[in-house]
């Protein structure tokens, strides 16, 4: 997720580069860059050229076809290569065809013993690494990822993976280039959770936490962010819209996460339990225009949208029943 996020990082920016900037001061290749890797693709964060643009920000390049890959397989210590047409890895790889020679050096980015990162030096021409040279990149590889993950960990709620109340509350300020468009906010609260905590347990609990927010993320629309405040309660933030339909897309959405949650088992001991929510909305700017006040005026339509909910099923029945009897 870290691809996704790196835009809402405060300090991150700045310490980057000043790492690409010592490193370049000391060794002295072309080219410095900082990349995120998923199985797909390795996203370029961060870069320094000193002569030829040989890797920019925001590069987007093929998993298979990157030097990363070779470093996120070669465990936790810097891959060095000095010549790439002399090294096992890198002699055939179409990179070394493309550009002829030349050489590398990269160190894994590390969290909770996965790679999900580098930080690399790279040329067009072969170089002689020093000790020292790798001594450095393996320091300030560590101080990038401690710096990721605590910026992530600033944004991002621990148990559930998804957005926290510090990001919420500074929504806006993320996205200053939203705050003209109009938008929805529902305000998700689990019904009874504290009477299934206290039944099963905290894992079991946790286990419920992580169930509604991999359901909440997989059925929201595109370019949505979900979040987790509390206990119990999780924001959806819907993407901005110019449309004039937003009331009849935003209560589909509310719709189908409340039925997709309602229809979730958990496997407990091996018995299936299903929980409910209550939902409620606000939109901005008309209910208002900082988070806070959406965030109030969404969580108290929650009993508005559950007492409407018991209509809709008491009306619903007594329809049924009429049906039966005509």
């Amino acid at each position: 997720m870290i691809q996704h996020d790196i835009n809402y990082y405060k300090n991150f920016d700045s310490i980057a580069t000043e790492v690409l900037e010592l490193l370049s001061q000391t060794i002295k290749v072309n080219t410095f860059f900082l990349s995120i890797l998923n199985p797909a693709k390795s996203f370029m964060i961060k870069s320094f050229n000193r002569h030829a643009k040989l890797i920019c920000d925001g590069d987007v390049l093929p998993y298979n076809m990157v030097f990363c890959k070779l470093v996120a397989e070669n465990g936790f210590e810097p891959l060095v290569i000095p010549s790439l047409t002399q090294h096992d890895l890198t002699s055939d790889h179409p990179v070394t065809k493309f550009i002829g020679n030349g050489s590398f050096m990269g160190a894994p980015l590390i969290h909770d013993g996965e790679v999900f990162g580098t930080l690399c030096a790279f040329d067009i021409h072969p170089y002689d690494f020093k000790e020292y040279d790798l001594i450095l990149i393996k320091s300030l590889d560590t101080l990038v990822s401690q710096t990721l993950v605590l910026e992530n960990g600033i944004i991002r709620d621990a148990l559930s993976g998804l957005y926290n109340r510090n990001f919420v509350s500074h929504y806006f300020s993320y996205n200053e280039d939203k705050t003209n468009a109009v938008m929805a906010i529902l305000y998700i609260d689990l019904n009874d959770f504290k009477s299934f905590n206290d039944s099963f347990g905290h894992d079991a609990g946790d286990f419920v936490i992580k169930k509604t927010a991999e359901c909440l993320v997989k059925n929201v629309p595109e370019e949505s962010h979900v979040a987790r405040i509390g206990g119990d309660e999780f924001i959806v933030l819907l993407p901005p819209s110019q449309g004039e339909d937003l009331m009849n897309s935003t209560q589909y959405s509310a719709e189908l996460l409340f039925i997709r949650l309602s229809t979730m088992a958990v496997v407990i001991n091996g018995n299936d339990y299903f929980i409910t929510a209550s939902i409620g909305i606000s939109f901005y700017p008309h209910d208002g225009t900082d988070m806070e006040t959406l965030l109030k005026k969404a969580d108290r339509a929650t009993c508005i949208w559950q007492r409407n909910r018991v209509k809709r099923m008491i009306t619903s029945v007594r329809e049924n029943k009429k049906n039966q009897f005509s």
